[in-house]
């Protein structure tokens, strides 16, 4: 990355980790003599480097800072802190001291500008040029004489345009069938499937109906069998104070036990040891650990690499367990390669397996992760999105090369106890297969369901009513609902409770649009679970809609259908699959599409799960980016990355971040002032949701100024104790503090300035859910009017989806989502976290019910009982401190 030529041209030097050992260094390349050098040594994550004038030093940042060092070799020296730095004509070094600020021979030359993040360039004057507030300016050498280059630039677009937005089913009250069929397992005999769908566990004899063991709004999933085939055994959140615990039921008697629970502490993905005394699981941040039965403890194992380890699989006689993890090429850029990792339990050591030659890789450690045979001499998994077997030695290395079994995609690969028939997903079917590729055949499973939509009608008594599309509220008026639609917005009649279904008093209170949060990524449960209490919690808030980014796609799925049919409490969720990425890759449910026929099948299972995004990640070549937008724009749905350019020109509609990480040497997005503009305003590049990882946290300073946060039942009893510790310190912000949150504000406010379409998003699960969307929405208030604030929760989220004819607004024709809260939000958008009342899908929701399954006794007490035991583990052991499931 990053080259630059010495002065006589006869080489240059880059930043790589070419090296092989981690670390990102400095290189030179001789083009005479083709020679590679390595100029740097040791630790270190150097880029951007610069070569002297007369050829003797290089200067380059690591971890911003910047150094200087002879080209031939030596020790570095430490300049100060910065970045992107150059050498002045006279060998002087000249630097980006802040994102705002040039130093020039050791004083800010310039400061308070926005500047893009690359090195000054000298003019044959001595004038330098830089590029900053989306405009070329030249200085001279000492900081004067300002003046800017006017130039126009006319870019050739894949303009994306969208005629036909695909149906949402928002009115289909016919009974349907679930695809989203979510981790199913073979049973030891190869005649059941145990499997979860609309958020509850069943199992299925093949050919027989489906029997539901679990039927309630707990959050249940990944499911097992016992090595005995007589029950199955789950990840639930049920009575665990939105923990997952491990829970087993007979599948003859329905008798369910609780096999394992840690307070606060979810035990992901569990897997059973051969003689049935020990589980293995993840935890929420994607750590292993063991759990003895018998003694009731855990213990970890090993520390993992990667971000989220997939489900552990024990070797037959229980002294190593296989996963896949994450094995990180470098320190400077979160990417890797999907591995095996063979993890001996009793010398607590690992070692990493490859299954092919890099780039080849395991697709990713979610649902297309690897399963290990019973008897261990077999090893499945999903390669280039097929199914995959290899034979394996004791130690798990393979004992010979990876055959793909499928030419059909594939995910979630199970055995059964022969260790010969595997049983998979291919889109919405399920499948069975030998393990020689022999004997295809679908396995037909029925689940049916429909959408909970209420009857008859409903009205609404508005004190105050803000529509979403107008800046001024209408006062005392009945919204008159009809099923889940709003049918009539008429001044108030005394008579309106007589003539309803259903009536909601709201005469002291403020109707405005259901909210939406447009950047989440759904904790599915490979990835940490605890959906179930987290989707409560967004509806306390006022949130009704969600717009995933990139999630596990089967269990999103699953998710969605679970809450269209009211066996899950919480907000819509408009569904993505993964991360797509190129070669390397990070996340756990990011997948690698390494060729375009591989983004193909991508492309066509997304299509045949019905999905609602689509996102190109942050190392997807240009020709898979091409492909992820017209597969977008031929489902009629929104597509997103990281990066403006190229995601423009491949026709990739919006951005995921105004501030992020992405494949080039830069990564700063977050300019708009004369960056772009179009004839067609509204064509400035669709979403970019007002996001980046320091206004979510600056803005969650903003917790400090008013202790309604803290006091609040929702934070009592619905926020997660890894987050509770921290809103609790959070101090009143100093003015420093306010002043960078209305900065990067102010970044959003530009975008809108210009013409671009913003909505308000939070990357949750990386902060705490429903408050980080108010907190958000009351930074962005700082830069722009409180009705802009509110339009960016509202109805631009909603055309960002392409449902804006049916949702973000309250106005007639369009569904009944609504938000019922104390105060007027347009005078202080504090308000709209008042929430009092909540509508989805005409369907009401008032915060006592919301919260009534969270004040029972049992919940009390397990609440109680969570919040103590993550403060015990976190003092006692501080790297548990931070136990949450991170996202993009």
């Amino acid at each position: 990355r990053e080259p630059a030529w010495t002065p006589d041209g006869s080489a240059v030097v880059f930043s790589s980790d070419r090296g092989g050992d981690g670390q990102y260094k400095i290189w030179s390349f001789t083009l005479a003599t083709r020679q590679y050098t390595q100029i740097t040594k040791g630790n270190g994550a150097e880029s951007n480097p610069i070569v002297s004038p007369d050829g003797t030093k290089i200067a380059y940042a690591d971890t911003n800072q910047i150094y200087t060092m002879p080209i031939a070799g030596g020790t570095p020296t430490r300049v100060a802190a910065g970045n992107a730095p150059a050498f002045s004509p006279n060998g002087s070094l000249v630097y980006q001291s802040s994102i705002r600020s040039i130093n020039a021979g050791g004083r800010d030359v310039v400061t308070d500008e926005d500047l893009f993040p690359f090195p000054v360039r000298w003019l044959s004057n001595g004038n330098f040029i830089y590029t900053a507030d989306g405009k070329i300016r030249i200085r001279d050498a000492s900081g004067g004489s300002l003046t800017q280059v006017s130039f126009d630039a006319l870019l050739k677009l894949r303009r994306p345009v969208v005629t036909q937005p695909k149906s949402r089913h928002f009115d289909d009250t016919s009974q349907r069938t679930a695809i989203g069929i979510s981790a199913p397992a073979l049973s030891p005999d190869g005649k059941s499937i145990a499997f979860v769908a609309l958020n509850d566990v069943w199992v299925m004899t093949i050919g027989q109906a489906p029997v539901r063991l679990t039927n309630d709004t707990d959050r249940d999933g990944n499911v097992q069998w016992t090595s005995d085939g007589s029950a199955v055994y789950f990840s639930t959140e049920k009575g665990n104070a939105g923990a997952l615990a491990v829970d087993q039921i007979n599948v003859t008697t329905k008798a369910r036990t609780r096999l394992a629970s840690i307070a606060s502490k979810s035990m992901v993905s569990p897997k059973l040891s051969p003689t049935g005394d020990r589980i293995a699981y993840t935890t929420l941040s994607g750590q292993l650990e063991i759990w003895t039965i018998a003694t009731r403890t855990p213990q970890v194992v090993i520390a993992q690499v990667g971000s989220q380890v997939s489900t552990p699989y024990w070797t037959p006689d229980g002294t190593k367990i296989m996963l896949v993890d994450n094995d990180r090429i470098n320190n400077r850029f979160r990417e890797g390669y999907n591995k095996l990792r063979v993890i001996d339990v009793a010398a607590k050591t690992a070692r990493f397996f490859p299954v092919a030659e890099a780039p080849r890789q395991i697709s990713e450690r979610d649902e297309g992760a690897a399963a290990l045979s019973p008897d261990g001499k077999t090893v499945a998994f999903i390669m280039d999105s097929v199914l995959n077997v290899m034979p394996v030695n004791v130690d798990g290395s393979p004992a010979g090369p990876a055959q793909a079994i499928t030419t059909e995609v594939a995910d979630l690969p199970s055995w059964a106890g022969d260790s010969k028939t595997l049983l998979y997903k291919s889109a919405a079917r399920l499948r069975m297969i030998q393990s020689d590729g022999s004997n295809a055949r679908d396995v037909p499973l029925t689940v049916n369901w429909t959408q909970a939509i209420p009857t008859g009608v409903t009205i609404v008594r508005a004190g105050q009513l803000f529509d979403g599309v107008t800046s001024t509220l209408r006062s005392d008026v009945d919204i008159v609902i009809t099923r889940n639609r709003i049918t009539a917005i008429r001044p108030h009649d005394p008579n309106a409770a007589a003539s309803a279904t259903r009536y909601v008093d709201a005469s002291g209170m403020t109707v405005i649009p259901g909210l939406w949060d447009p950047h989440i990524h759904p904790l599915t449960l490979y990835q940490g679970g605890q959906y179930g209490q987290v989707a409560a919690l967004l509806l306390s808030y006022g949130i009704t809609s969600t717009q995933s980014v990139a999630g596990g796609l089967h269990q999103s799925t699953e998710i969605r259908e679970a809450l269209e049919a009211g066996n899950l409490i919480g907000p819509r969720l408009f569904t993505s699959p993964g991360l797509w990425e190129g070669n390397r890759c990070f996340y756990s449910f990011a997948r690698t599409l390494r060729t375009p026929a591989v983004a193909d099948l991508e492309i066509a299972k997304a299509k045949a799960m019905d999905v609602d995004y689509l996102k190109s990640y942050v190392r997807a070549p240009i020709p898979i980016m091409s492909r992820i937008a017209q597969g977008a724009l031929d489902m009629g749905i929104p597509s997103g990355t990281h990066m403006i350019s190229p995601g423009a020109a491949t026709g990739i509609w919006g951005t995921t971040h105004l501030s992020a990480t992405q494949r080039m040497g830069y990564g700063w997005a977050k300019s708009a002032n004369g960056l772009i503009t179009y004839q067609d305003a509204a064509d400035v590049h669709g979403k970019a949701d007002f996001h980046n990882t320091d206004t979510l946290f600056s803005s969650l300073a903003l917790v400090g100024q008013d202790a309604a946060f803290i006091g609040d039942d929702r934070f009592r009893l619905l926020v997660p104790p890894n987050f509770v510790a921290g809103l609790l310190g959070t101090p009143v912000p100093t003015q420093a503090t306010l002043d960078g949150v209305l900065r990067d504000a102010q970044q959003s406010a530009k975008v809108q300035a210009a013409g671009g379409l913003l909505a308000l998003g939070t990357d949750t699960p990386l902060v705490t859910p429903g408050i980080s969307l108010h907190t958000g929405l009351r930074a962005g208030a700082m830069a722009y009017s409180n009705f802009q604030a509110l339009q960016n929760v509202t109805i631009n989220a909603a055309r960002m989806a392409f449902v804006d004819k049916d949702l973000g607004s309250v106005e007639v024709g369009k569904l009944a989502d609504l938000t019922i809260v104390r105060g007027n939000p347009l005078a202080d958008v504090k308000n709209a976290a008042n929430v009092e009342i909540v509508l989805k899908n005409g369907n009401i929701y008032t915060l006592a019910q919301i919260l009534a399954p969270f004040r029972t006794p049992a919940a009390l007490a397990a609440r109680k009982a969570a919040l103590f035991a993550y403060a015990r583990r976190c003092s006692r052991n501080p790297g548990e401190c931070d136990d949450t499931a991170h996202a993009d």
